[in-house]
């Protein structure tokens, strides 16, 4: 973030602090760290900022979805997103800290409306007690060390797997340190017919693991051009990032 902004909010919880800074241009989520966890433009709420988010709507491009779930909200930058581009869609956002939820309303702009519904909890246990179905889901687990440890597990590919309807895809967000494991990549290829990744240029990598088959073809040509006027950017860059995960 930018080291003019400026704290504007601070609260701790049994994780540890939870900072809110501002720099007039730019509205910043951090964990008592320098990573950012989320970013937003003030006045444009919608547009995502980090090269992650934005490689993610990706996805938007292989499924069309009814009912999409984000595990791991932050301040709530996709859910705001994805309320803006797909008005018929209904997003269940997942947060393990409750104070992260509420300052994503209070400060980030999270539209509060019927069509997100926001669940506080741990978001693996939430993929193994819940019934509904979805068409997507976005796992960007993370805390002020790291990624949580439950999204790098056998256990958790496979919940998702359960959770999602056929034609579903589940999105993985990773830095670029976090080497994947045989074991997670043999899970991943077990579970899903179609897997890929992207590296998305900014320190992440994403994961997109389709319960698809394998001669569905991945990409809607048609939905490029709208979709990135739409969300404000080139998608066709992370299109040429993405590459078969072998």
């Amino acid at each position: 973030m930018k080291s003019s902004a400026q704290e504007i909010h601070r609260s701790y919880d049994e994780l540890g602090p939870i900072q809110v800074m501002d720099d007039g241009h730019k509205r910043y989520l951090a964990f008592g760290t320098d990573d950012e966890q989320s970013c937003q433009l003030i006045h444009q709420p919608h547009l995502l900022q980090h090269e992650y988010t934005r490689a993610i709507l990706l996805a938007l491009l292989m499924v069309e979805p009814a009912h999409i779930t984000v595990i791991g909200t932050g301040g709530g930058s996709l859910l705001t997103t994805l309320h803006h581009l797909l008005p018929n869609c209904q997003l269940q956002g997942v947060e393990l800290r409750p104070e992260v939820a509420r300052l994503a309303y209070k400060y980030f702009q999270l539209p509060k409306n019927e069509r997100i519904q926001i669940h506080i909890g741990d978001g693996f246990q939430y993929l193994m007690n819940r019934s509904a179905s979805t068409d997507l889901i976005i796992a960007d687990m993370y805390l002020a060390d790291g990624i949580d440890q439950q999204q790098l597990s056998k256990q958790f590919i496979e919940a998702s797997y359960n959770n999602l309807n056929e034609g579903g895809w589940l999105v993985l967000n990773y830095w670029l340190d976090h080497k994947l494991e045989g074991m997670l990549v043999e899970t991943l290829q077990q579970c899903f017919d179609q897997i890929y990744m992207c590296d998305t240029g900014g320190g992440n990598w994403v994961i997109y693991a389709g319960k698809v088959d394998i001669n569905h073809p991945i990409i809607q040509e048609d939905k490029i051009r709208p979709l990135s006027k739409a969300a404000g950017f080139s998608l066709n860059h992370f299109l040429r990032r993405l590459v078969v995960l072998t």
